[in-house]
């Protein structure tokens, strides 16, 4: 007998030679197994040249295997098994990688999240996909539901979450200490002083997607305190969630202006052409927060959702936040 190697012991054969045993028919086996008979007649053929044995001998009923392929019978079922068992396990694996989470942030977040997610998942080996999702009518509706499984999200009143504490999991990632003014690159409050009081006499774009519908702007919220009147600019013709490139039509070549706390509006501003973004300053910040909290970004997910790939996302999506995504 030749000696066998894995380059030419193929499984199609070993599947052919073990159905012919089990059922004596070359015909039978070609229609049960669905390839056309000469096939299985050539699979026959590359066992029989492999072992350097006939393996089966044609009688008036079939074929009839020969005492050699009678002791090679366990064995070659037992590598037929052992290859659908490997099958069935890349089949559990691309199932699993298949698998999609349900992801919302905001755009001013998903706008840079994307790609960091997917270096994290590549990193951790996590086999999953995901769909990132930025707009939602009730974010924790849709994590109670099912529609959505974790969401990032911005608040600044704590107080408002504990409403959904009972059946959310409602976890602080983040405390946003900065305040950006987004304006058109040309607007006259460059050559101002820049604080809370001039900021008020422009129409004021409120961009910040907050987590609860009764959630109030911060700086809306610092002008109804001080009794300041807030001209709300005219949003009618956007989404009631503002995007990040929704900025650029709004406040370009107009006098209104935004006021944000997410970092990477500062630092991927040249992605908004002919605005200006700038870092409020330590003393108008500390103005606007003096009594009122800070917002922060929190992570979302259903406390009965027990999922450890759930998990492994959550813990990368917190590292990327950690690591200045706002």
């Amino acid at each position: 007998m030749q000696n066998i190697t894995i380059e030419n012991l193929d499984i199609l054969s070993i599947s052919i030679l073990v159905n012919l045993y089990e059922q004596h028919s070359a015909t039978y086996v070609a229609k049960k197994m669905n390839i056309p008979a000469p096939k299985v007649s050539r699979c026959l053929q590359n066992a029989r040249l492999i072992f350097n044995n006939p393996l089966f001998i044609r009688k008036k009923h079939g074929l009839v295997p020969n005492e050699f392929t009678q002791q090679l019978y366990p064995i070659a079922k037992e590598l037929l098994q052992c290859s659908n068992h490997l099958q069935q396990l890349s089949t559990s694996v691309t199932a699993l990688g298949s698998q999609r989470v349900n992801i919302y942030a905001s755009d001013m977040l998903a706008q840079h999240l994307h790609q960091q997610l997917n270096q994290a998942i590549e990193q951790s080996e996590i086999h999953v996909s995901y769909k990132l999702h930025t707009q939602s009518i009730n974010t924790f509706a849709d994590i109670e539901s099912g529609a959505l499984d974790v969401a990032i999200v911005t608040e600044s009143n704590h107080e408002l979450l504990q409403f959904y504490a009972n059946a959310l999991e409602i976890t602080p990632l983040q405390k946003l200490n900065h305040m950006y003014l987004v304006s058109d690159a040309l607007h006259p409050i460059l050559k101002r002083d820049l604080d809370l009081d001039t900021i008020a006499d422009y129409p004021y774009v409120s961009a910040q997607d907050l987590a609860t519908p009764t959630s109030v702007d911060p700086f809306i919220f610092y002008c109804q305190q001080h009794h300041i009147q807030c001209r709300l600019a005219n949003t009618d013709n956007f989404n009631s969630n503002l995007s990040f490139h929704d900025l650029q039509p709004l406040l370009a070549q107009t006098d209104h202006l935004a006021l944000l706390p997410y970092s990477k509006v500062y630092e991927h501003s040249n992605l908004l052409p002919g605005l200006h973004v700038c870092c409020l300053s330590e003393m108008e910040t500390n103005r606007l927060y003096l009594s009122q909290p800070h917002p922060t970004i929190y992570l979302v997910k259903a406390k009965s959702n027990r999922s450890s790939t759930l998990d492994d996302i959550n813990k990368a999506i917190n590292r990327i936040v950690s690591h200045g995504l706002h």
